[in-house]
């Protein structure tokens, strides 16, 4: 079973781009790959969020640094619901 999570992220300069998760469980297979649409990897986070920290988003305009701060309210209790309900399940 393939599942995504899709966390939007706004930059101060009005740009917006998004961190893709995509897992995959067949019983066989496992892999796991987050891809960012719209952002670039030239950011700099060292905190504890492991999204921002492997992935190291920065806005593809401007090329400011990205942090978890910097999501919707509402996208990032959405993904925090869904790996909840990912990893209860």
């Amino acid at each position: 079973m393939k599942v995504r999570f899709i966390t939007y992220v706004n930059c101060p300069c009005g740009h917006r781009g998004s961190i893709v998760e995509s897992i995959y469980d067949d019983g066989q297979s496992h892999w796991y790959q987050a891809t960012l649409n719209d952002l670039s990897h030239s950011g700099h986070y060292d905190g504890a969020d492991r999204l921002f920290a492997e992935n190291t988003p920065a806005c593809a305009v401007c090329g400011f640094s990205l942090t978890p701060e910097h999501v919707d309210s509402s996208e990032y209790m959405t993904r925090q619901i869904g790996r909840h309900t990912a990893n209860s399940a």
